[in-house]
């Protein structure tokens, strides 16, 4: 790496964001979809870094932005965010005294946010709100009777009830299941009408979800499908390409002989005349630390996988390069990225992809790639 590149003075890791690629994605997504698009940036946009992946989907024309929490709003907002952002997730009635100043829209799903929604529009700015019914996630929301007694409770306190949600909950695993949600969602939105209130905004589609779209839909909130990892095992057919890639430049490459302990209690060992490569990520960084990992997880360097050997530390990790006289100090290691995939990684450590990339750690620096070279670099350590 020459010293003048922006990674220069950091570690020799990287997850590389590749900003063409997350826009090619979004085309595709809108284009099968037929609708308006709202990300879904939160968990700092699954890994991959809020704020410019935020920037990058409003230049191509994503009209808002969904997050989970209040405050990933309010630091959107302070990063100079101006379109709607919709906040998923509950939230304590204490942070409804910030949705209007920072105009967060809310999704309304209790009892409690409904009267803490309700009593800071009192007197003050016009607020939005979307309102949610559970029709079989078992999570948030309100049963059918409810949800349309709470939306008609917010226009009567002078609340914009702009949209009205529900959340799939087997849309990647179970055609079926999702069939019956969104007939449920189907028939409340149906009976919100039928009280003379039809929000603009009806959504239940996520990733998995956009095999199911129904014509009463105005709106779909995909997540994982926009950074380019599909949903399992059902998926929608739409062509998108992996945008991170997580890897790291080998620290060491040695020759140890037969009997060899490698790593934290010994667990691999030697069966013949060895090289091992260290390589700078950890699970710190977003290497699970699971015996699979040992067992049947891998890098790619270089033309082919080579396995992990041992057990994976905080800051380090150790794979087996014998017979790989092309692996040398310095050869970059892929854990995940086009291959190995984040599924790849989450098969090894029995999870899911979701969980691989919002694991990659902070300290990992997120290098944003454009037109074949990096354009933006965001560190904790600054370089």
């Amino acid at each position: 790496m020459s010293s003048d590149s922006p990674l220069a003075l950091l570690r020799a890791a990287r997850a590389r964001i590749d900003l063409d690629r997350l826009a090619a994605n979004y085309d595709a997504v809108r284009a099968a979809a037929g609708l308006p698009v709202m990300p879904v940036v939160k968990a700092d946009a699954y890994g991959h870094g809020a704020f410019t992946v935020a920037r990058a989907l409003i230049e191509k024309g994503a009209p808002r932005l969904a997050v989970a929490y209040v405050e990933e709003g309010v630091a959107l907002r302070q990063s100079g965010v101006r379109v709607p952002i919709v906040v998923l997730a509950g939230f304590p009635a204490s942070q409804a005294a910030v949705l209007a100043p920072y105009d967060l829209t809310p999704i309304v799903s209790t009892p409690q946010t409904l009267a803490a929604v309700i009593a800071h529009a009192r007197g003050g700015p016009r607020l939005r709100a979307h309102v949610k019914v559970d029709t079989g996630m078992g999570r948030l929301g309100f049963t059918t009777e409810a949800f349309v007694e709470a939306a008609l409770r917010l226009r009567e306190a002078g609340i914009e009830v702009e949209g009205a949600m529900t959340h799939l909950a087997s849309a990647d695993e179970d055609a079926g299941i999702t069939a019956r949600q969104l007939d449920r969602f189907d028939d409340a939105v149906a009976r919100l009408a039928g009280r003379g209130l039809r929000p603009p905004l009806i959504h239940a589609c996520n990733s998995a979800g956009l095999a199911f779209i129904r014509p009463t839909h105005t709106l779909v909130r995909p997540g994982l499908i926009l950074y380019g990892v599909k949903p399992r095992p059902l998926s929608p057919e739409i062509d998108v390409r992996p945008v991170m890639q997580l890897s790291a430049d080998v620290e060491l490459v040695k020759e140890v002989p037969v009997g060899t302990r490698v790593s934290y209690g010994g667990r691999w060992v030697a069966q013949r005349p060895s090289r091992i490569a260290t390589i700078p990520l950890g699970y710190e960084d977003g290497v699970p630390r699971t015996d699979r990992m040992r067992d049947e997880g891998a890098f790619r360097i270089g033309h082919a996988r080579v396995p992990v050997a041992g057990t994976v530390c905080m800051d380090l990790t150790m794979a087996d390069v014998t017979g790989r006289p092309d692996i040398v100090d310095g050869s970059e290691a892929i854990l995940f990225g086009d291959d190995p995939s984040a599924w790849d990684l989450a098969a090894w450590a029995g999870t899911t992809s979701w969980e691989i990339l919002t694991s990659v750690g902070s300290r990992v620096p997120r290098a944003y790639v454009q037109g074949g070279r990096i354009v933006h670099v965001e560190s904790r350590y600054k370089p």
